[in-house]
C-alpha cells in the first residue's frame, strides 16, 4: 500500500538535539514501512520571518514556553529531502506570520500543487492520505482528495483548531473519511464540538520495542525505602506545571523525598528559584538534557513519576515510566487518560492542581508493599501492551475501516 503522510511536525533525526520535535509521526511511518508499505511524508513545517528563527536561544525558549511549541533554527525549516529509515521525507516550508492562524487559501492551494508534483516525480499514487495536526493538513487533504480517489484521515492533536470559528472546519469534513484524536477525552470533545455521528478513533503512541525490552518488572525498588524518589522528564515550560509538583512535595511534612528533573527550557531558572524559596533545593536535582540511556537509568531508580501538564497531548514518557515500574501520576483529561486507570495502574490528577497532587502523594506513601506491587504490575502490563508495532497496526486498521 502507498501511504502519504502530511504533518506539521517531523523530527529530523540527523540534527540530533537541535531538533526538539516529537518523533511520534516518525515512529508510525517507520513501523508502516516495516509492515511492507511504501510511505512518503510531507513535512508541512511552519516557517516564520527569518528574524524569528534567528532570535537568541533564550528568547526562543521563552516564546516556546508561551506558545506551546519550539521555535527551530532557520536551517530546520528550510526545504529538504531525505530518507528516514526507509521513509521518504519532503520538508516543504509554509510561510506564516502569526502562530495559530491559517497560512491562507492561496498558499495552501500552492502547497497542494507542490505536493502533487513531488508525488508525480516519485511515481507515487497514494492509497491512503493521513494527516497529523489539523492545520494545514485538513485544508491540503481537501485539495488532494479532489485529485486522488483514496482513503483519507486526520489525527487531531488538540481541540483548539476545531473549536475556533475562524477555521471553518466543517467545510473540510466531507473530504476526510476518518477523524482521529490523541486521547479518549479529546475524541469525545471533538465528537461534541463537530457534532459527529461517530466518535473519532484514538491514536495512542507506542513504546519502542527496544525500550520495553530494556525494562523488567522491578517492584523490589519499593522495599525498605527510606527516601521516596520522584522524577519528571520533559521540557521545562510553563504548561508542564512542574512548579505544582515542587510545591506539593515541599508542603508535605515528615516525608523524605528527592525529585530529579530531567530536561531543559525557559522555566529552569524560575524553578531553581522556587526550590530555594521553598527550602528544598537540596532535594530537587536539575539534571538537564541527558541521553536516552541515562533517562532509562533515572526511571529505573525512580519510585514515582509525576507529570500533571495542562493540555498534554499524549506523553510517551508516561508509558516509559510505567514500563520502568514507576508509580505514575498523570493529568486527568490528558492524552494518557484512558490508558491510565485511576488507582488501578496509576493515578490521575487535575492538571496543575498542587493540592490534589498532595492528596495523591499521601495515598501513595501509605500504600503497603502488596498494594504497590499490584499497582506497578498493572502499569507495567499496560505499557507492554502499547508496543510501537501493535499501535501502528491498530492505527492503520482504524484509518482503513
Amino acid at each position: 500500500m502507498n501511504i502519504l503522510v502530511l504533518t506539521s511536525v517531523y523530527k529530523d533525526i540527523s540534527m540530533g538535539n537541535r531538533d526538539g520535535s516529537t518523533p511520534i509521526v516518525n515512529t508510525f511511518a517507520q513501523e508502516w514501512v516495516k509492515l511492507g508499505h511504501k510511505v512518503i511524508v510531507i513535512h508541512n513545517c511552519h516557517c516564520y520571518p527569518n528574524i524569528v528563527h534567528n532570535l537568541p536561544k533564550s528568547i526562543k525558549q521563552n516564546l516556546a514556553s508561551k506558545l506551546g511549541f519550539p521555535i527551530p533554527d532557520i536551517d530546520l525549516v528550510a526545504e529538504k529531502n531525505y530518507d528516514d529509515n526507509g521513509v521518504k521525507v519532503y520538508r516543504l516550508p509554509i510561510k506564516k506570520y502569526v502562530p495559530h492562524t491559517s497560512p491562507g487559501e492561496r498558499t495552501l492551494k500552492k502547497q497542494a500543487e507542490l505536493i502533487e508534483k513531488k508525488l508525480i516525480k516519485e511515481g507515487f499514487l497514494p492509497n491512503a492520505i493521513i494527516g497529523h495536526w489539523a492545520s494545514p493538513q485538513m485544508e491540503i487533504i481537501a485539495e488532494l482528495k479532489k485529485r486522488y480517489n483514496c482513503r483519507t484521515a486526520v489525527v487531531l492533536h488538540g481541540t483548539g483548531y476545531v473549536n475556533s470559528p475562524k477555521f471553518h472546519v466543517e467545510r473540510y469534513l466531507p473530504y476526510i473519511d476518518r477523524i482521529g484524536a490523541r486521547s479518549l477525552f479529546q475524541a469525545k470533545e471533538v465528537q461534541r464540538i463537530l457534532n459527529l455521528k461517530e466518535q473519532p478513533f484514538v491514536c495512542y503512541s507506542g513504546v519502542p520495542d527496544e525500550y520495553l525490552a530494556s525494562y523488567n518488572l522491578n517492584e523490589k525498588k519499593f522495599k525498605n525505602r527510606r527516601v521516596w524518589k520522584f522524577a519528571y522528564v520533559g521540557r521545562l515550560v510553563e504548561y508542564k506545571n512542574i512548579d505544582a509538583t515542587i510545591k506539593a512535595l515541599a508542603s508535605i511534612s515528615d516525608f523524605e523525598w528527592e525529585l530529579n528533573i530531567v530536561g531543559d527550557g525557559a522555566m529552569r531558572a524560575q524553578l531553581e528559584v522556587l526550590a530555594k524559596e521553598l527550602k528544598c533545593s537540596n532535594r530537587v536535582h536539575f539534571l538537564g538534557k541527558i541521553s536516552r540511556d541515562e533517562v532509562m537509568k533515572v526511571l529505573s531508580d525512580t519510585n514515582c513519576f509525576v507529570m500533571i501538564s495542562s493540555n498534554e497531548i499524549f506523553g510517551l514518557v508516561y508509558l516509559e515510566a510505567m514500563a520502568a515500574s514507576c508509580i505514575t501520576i498523570a493529568s486527568k483529561n490528558g492524552g494518557i487518560d484512558g490508558i491510565i486507570k485511576n488507582e488501578i495502574n496509576g493515578y490521575l490528577c487535575e492538571q496543575g492542581n498542587s493540592a490534589e497532587l498532595v492528596q495523591i502523594i499521601e495515598k501513595v506513601r501509605n500504600l503497603n508493599y502488596n498494594e504497590i506491587t499490584n499497582l506497578v504490575s498493572e502499569g507495567y502490563r499496560s505499557a507492554k501492551a502499547c508496543k510501537d508495532t501493535t499501535v501502528a497496526k491498530e492505527y492503520l486498521n482504524n484509518v482503513l475501516s
